[in-house]
């Protein structure tokens, strides 16, 4: 089964259910919607009957004021109500009521047609209530009322007529209805009534099987709403497994709810048929044109088919079963140089004159599995845009994008041959590859001389700072050993003369230069070698302490401000190595402070540290007279110094940045941007306990 039937197929399916839904719907909305006109039309008739009957019923309690027996009776305990419960019991057979009862005001029955049996306070406080005015006493002039009272799943029906007698009310007269007087016409109609009160509970049904009760416990909750084609509501109810469409109506007066409720069951068999029919007669019309339109495409198809071979701007070329060329479109013609007369000889029904597929291509080494696969008659060529080199009838080759894909038209079967000529493309190939190596050699020849001054430029960076290095070591060290040089040779003349206090004193002072110069060394020598050691909780505020007695002469002149909050955390660190740290920043910061005159400002030192994320930052900062911008670049740098020759070797900080480094720390310097000085940044993990 071909894809294009299984295409076919398919669209008929979906048009012949899309068909069938649309008629089922159509259909349904229609006749739901009749439905609901005669069904609104039928609950009216009966709302005429419901009030017509209870109409007939309405003056009946005037019958009750007429006996001359009733005042007496209502005013005189002592009079007998024989009388009187007699003539209520023949007015309640002729009525054929459920009976007629005679109250006091207060509900209490006083007399009754049915000999007390069927009577309880619950109806008689049901009847009272109707009575009383807005402030809860009885009204008198309320005329004949009417209330319902629901008892075990059956209603109770009731018309009351207050008694008056000189202006005060002295009784009430009641008659309960027999409301299966309603019921009787629907059951010979089988229609499907319910009725409820204000509380919404049932009290009659007309159906002969599903009672007020069941439907009480079933509620109305169920009661779906749709919305029609035309925006109409259309109610339906599922009641003892099967769908009714429902209609109501409120009776204000005696705020009663009538519901209507028709079987859909018969309905929905008219839409399933509807549905039916529509699909046979949608498969029977796209048979029809199926047919017509395939035969249309039959007829066709081989002419379109060269047509738009023809208007392509690619060469195509269309083969039979063996190979030979059935059509050539002119993009074709002209690659491969071929003219009509050609092509009119390879439509002679003799071999010899056909032309093959194999012929467009050129004997080249390349084209072997191609042609070897044009030759085969057993097997279906499929290619997609493999490069071949073409032939040209006029001499030339030329290169070419080759795609060969099975086709059936017209009930034939055979191949299209696609065929893009890409010699334009290989020439570009050809200079771009040749401009890619070119400019691969100038990359590659600019790289090495990148190298070369980059290595040139290292070795300037080296040899500079080898300079700075000499030059300081040199004056550093050459002052010392002068001047050792200078005491040795008077120690001679002291010893000659036997000058011993003085030998003493040149000896104490050569004892002096010798450990400064060991002191030079000794911080070539940290620069040199790092000496890691376990990291360790330690107190920033212990360290400063200890730094601020060691230099409390230098910072005599200085405003301290130390601002460290009692929470902050330990750091992980080398105590001794922290306290070089922080040693060697204050006291540079105070050499710089010598330099802030206190006319401009006072010299102020401020140190302070917070938690940020993960990281503990100190910051030391002061109002001295900063750096240069081209000198801040190189501050950490080994040997940079902006102090004279003699005063440092340019090492301080150079050490202080290893020492942060050995620390798993970092430090940063930049100047203040509202004020004058600079401030130093330490970074340094926190210590945590479980560490």
């Amino acid at each position: 089964m071909s894809n294009k039937f299984k295409i076919i197929v398919a669209v008929i399916l979906c048009s012949v259910i899309v068909t069938t839904f649309s008629v089922r719907e159509i259909c349904r909305d229609w006749l739901l919607d009749s439905n609901r006109e005669q069904a609104e039309n039928q609950l009216l008739t009966y709302v005429v009957d419901i009030r017509r009957v209870l109409a007939s019923y309405k003056y009946l309690p005037y019958l009750i004021t007429e006996q001359e027996s009733l005042i007496p009776v209502l005013t005189n305990t002592q009079v007998s109500t024989t009388q009187l419960q007699q003539t209520l019991t023949q007015f309640d057979k002729a009525a054929n009521t459920k009976g007629w009862y005679l109250l006091k005001p207060d509900g209490s029955l006083l007399v009754s047609s049915r000999h007390n049996t069927n009577w309880d306070y619950n109806k008689a406080l049901n009847i009272t209530s109707n009575l009383r005015n807005q402030d809860g006493e009885l009204d008198k002039d309320r005329g004949v009322l009417t209330s319902s009272y629901i008892a075990n799943g059956s209603a109770n029906y009731y018309l009351s007529l207050p008694i008056n007698h000189q202006d005060k009310l002295i009784g009430i007269a009641v008659i309960e209805v027999d409301l299966t007087a309603l019921s009787d016409p629907w059951l010979a109609e089988n229609d499907f009534i319910l009725i409820s009160n204000a509380k919404n509970k049932f009290f009659l049904s007309s159906h002969p099987q599903i009672s007020a009760t069941e439907i009480n416990s079933l509620g109305t909750a169920d009661i779906i709403t749709h919305q029609l084609s035309n925006n109409a509501n259309i109610y339906s109810w599922v009641i003892a497994n099967r769908d009714y469409q429902v209609q109501q109506v409120q009776l204000d007066d005696l705020r009663w709810h009538i519901y209507y409720l028709t079987p859909l069951n018969g309905l929905y068999r008219k839409v399933n048929m509807a549905g039916f029919i529509s699909a046979i007669l949608m498969s029977l019309l796209l048979s029809v044109l199926l047919y017509r339109y395939e035969r249309k495409q039959k007829l066709y198809s081989h002419a379109a088919l060269k047509q738009m071979i023809a208007g392509t701007n690619v060469g195509l070329v269309l083969l039979n079963n063996d190979r030979s060329i059935s059509y050539i479109n002119p993009t074709a013609m002209r690659y491969f140089g071929l003219s009509n007369d050609n092509l009119d000889k390879s439509d002679k029904n003799s071999n010899a004159h056909k032309l093959y597929a194999s012929q467009l291509l050129t004997r080249h080494q390349d084209n072997d599995a191609v042609v070897s696969q044009l030759n085969d008659l057993l097997i279906t060529p499929n290619f997609t845009g493999i490069e071949v080199f073409a032939h040209n009838h006029h001499g030339d080759d030329f290169p070419a994008l080759l795609s060969i894909t099975p086709l059936a038209w017209s009930q034939r079967r055979g191949s299209l041959m696609t065929f893009v000529d890409i010699s334009k493309r290989k020439r570009a190939e050809h200079a771009l590859s040749q401009a890619n190596e070119q400019l691969e050699t100038r990359v590659q020849e600019t790289t090495e001389k990148l190298y070369a001054a980059q290595e040139e430029l290292l070795l300037s960076s080296k040899m500079a700072a080898l300079g700075r290095m000499s030059s300081a070591i040199n004056h550093e060290l050459n002052q010392p050993l002068t001047g050792i040089r200078t005491l040795l040779s008077s120690n001679l003349l002291f010893l000659e003369q036997g000058n011993t206090k003085v030998l003493v004193s040149n000896m104490a002072l050569i004892d002096k230069l010798v450990k400064r110069m060991l002191s030079m060394t000794a911080q070539l020598k940290v620069f040199a070698f790092n000496r890691p050691e376990r990291l360790i909780a330690t107190s920033i505020t212990d360290v400063l302490n200890d730094v601020f007695t060691l230099e409390q002469n230098k910072l005599a002149n200085i405003a301290m401000t130390v601002d460290i909050p009692d929470s902050l955390p330990q750091v992980l660190a080398e105590p001794h190595r922290l306290h070089q740290v922080f040693s060697n920043l204050i006291s540079n910061a105070a050499a710089a402070l010598q330099q802030t005159s206190e006319q401009i400002s006072k010299p102020t030192l401020m140190i302070s540290a917070n938690r940020v994320k993960d990281t503990i930052h100190i910051k030391i900062m002061d109002n001295g007279p900063g750096v240069d911008d081209d000198a801040l670049a190189h501050l950490f740098e080994p040997f940079y110094t902006s102090k004279k020759i003699g005063e440092g070797l340019g090492l301080g900080l150079a050490i202080t940045a290893n020492i942060m480094r050995d620390m798993q720390g970092e430090i940063f310097a930049h100047n203040n941007l509202q004020q004058a000085g600079m401030t130093f940044t330490l970074t340094l993990k926190p210590y945590l306990r479980d560490e």
